[in-house]
């Protein structure tokens, strides 16, 4: 059936107007006021604002091989109702996404089972330099690279390797992103702070600090400018880091980088706080941290924000410190997080637009996504700004929901997500 979405605010990142949105056949057909269409389904958006779908450009699904913490099908629903139409998933699974067959099982296996748009991401190893092309032609968004090691324990490849692998990047046209840490610097620190009897929270950003991810971003940067690879910071936590990539873009490096809600809007204290349920690699910083970070989203140094969605089972997240896995779950919470800073003004909806859609999709090149468009594959948010709720973790819908921010008030939430003209109507 077709879809009429009237009497809502569209915004994008130049600003916002009063109009109707037309789809047909999964498509938007057109974008205009007072429409009228016989037989659609009819959305009423008064009030509420509709905005290109937006992306999570950084998510764990765990399909497979992880399933009992997530997977394709419960990963999908919890972006639904986040408000998320297209998602980028890591290739840090069982068995890891580094070879050409199987990115296309992962793609088989999600076409059947997931119900929002999704590309992946492939693994670079150290044996796999010769697969790259392969990964390329079947559809990979691009690479991912792990500086330091995080769920999976991953290596990084030896540097003539890596070396050889950013060449191949910059032959191939896609991105590297990274995991930027320095392993040896964290396993220093926390064979430290473990022999000295340190089992508080508050060690973690000590185990595992600001440099660590400094030191690597320097290094990551130094391979791209040698190259001329395309260079994407995942996850940055950090000042420190944050102004060796504004450097790095202002030298011409093609370098773009992405942050996290849990580090805009947490620093250090809240391990004390919240306990292991918040360990997550990178470690949360400093408030110093935090509000370099907020700078990086004003002056655009920051190019999206994406959640690091890393589910784990309770159990696997609670325990001693050292054991405690790391991650948290964000694909759902992100949207009515971040449109909590829109309402206190901290950001505009329309610069939020531009960071969870318009700008993955430009950095990820997929094409279709990021703006409302006569042509465009049909997937919208729309958003109730003066909706006024409590996290619960009880109540979210993904398989496993971990969060470092259950029990937070909240202002804003998605009210209806449209998936290729498919319409979820979303409830409390």
């Amino acid at each position: 059936m077709d879809l009429l979405i009237q009497h809502g605010t569209l915004v994008d990142g130049r600003g916002r107007y009063e109009a109707d949105v037309l789809i047909q056949n999964g498509v938007i057909a057109v974008v205009g006021q007072n429409l009228n269409a016989r037989e659609a389904e009819v959305y009423d958006a008064a009030g509420q604002y509709v905005l290109p779908g937006l992306m999570d450009a950084h998510v764990h699904f765990r399909d497979p091989g992880l399933t009992h913490k997530e997977d394709f099908a419960t990963g999908s629903r919890a972006a639904i109702h986040g408000g998320i139409t297209a998602v980028l998933d890591m290739p840090n699974v069982v068995p890891v996404t580094n070879t050409r067959q199987r990115l296309l099982d992962r793609m088989a296996a999600a076409a059947e089972r997931c119900a929002v748009n999704i590309r992946f991401f492939a693994l670079l190893t150290e044996d796999n330099l010769s697969e790259m092309e392969g990964m390329a032609e079947a559809g990979a968004v691009g690479f991912k690279l792990f500086l330091g090691t995080s769920t999976g324990n991953v290596a990084c490849p030896p540097d003539g390797i890596l070396l050889e692998q950013f060449r191949e990047a910059r032959r191939l046209g896609l991105r590297i992103a990274v995991h930027a840490e320095n392993n040896g610097i964290n396993g220093y620190y926390s064979k430290l702070y473990q022999d000295q009897g340190r089992t508080d929270p508050a060690v973690l950003p000590l185990a595992r600090p600001a440099f660590s991810e400094i030191e690597a971003v320097n290094r990551a940067i130094a391979f791209s400018r040698e190259t001329g690879a395309g260079l994407h910071i995942c996850h940055v936590s950090t000042g420190g880091a944050l102004n060796l990539i504004r450097r790095a873009k202002a030298e011409g490096v093609d370098v773009t980088c992405e942050t996290a809600p849990q580090y805009l809007l947490l620093n250090d204290s809240a391990y004390t706080t919240k306990g292991p349920i918040i360990k997550a690699f990178p470690t949360i910083k400093s408030e110093a941290d935090r509000l370099a970070l907020w700078e990086g989203i004003q002056d655009g140094t920051i190019d999206f924000i994406a959640t690091d969605h890393a589910p784990h089972t309770p159990e696997e997240k609670q325990g001693n410190i050292w054991t405690v896995t790391g991650g948290v779950s964000g694909v759902e919470v992100a949207l009515p997080l971040m449109l909590t800073e829109v309402n206190q003004g901290a950001i505009s909806l329309e610069r939020l637009v531009e960071l969870l859609a318009e700008h993955p999709a430009r950095v990820w090149n997929w094409e279709g996504h990021g703006a409302i468009r006569p042509g465009l594959p049909a997937n919208v948010t729309v958003v109730d700004l003066q909706r006024k709720w409590t996290i619960d973790e009880k109540k979210l819908h993904g398989k496993n929901n971990v969060t470092a921010f259950g029990g937070t008030e909240v202002q804003g939430a998605a009210a209806a997500t449209v998936v290729n003209g498919k319409l979820y109507r979303l409830t409390e």
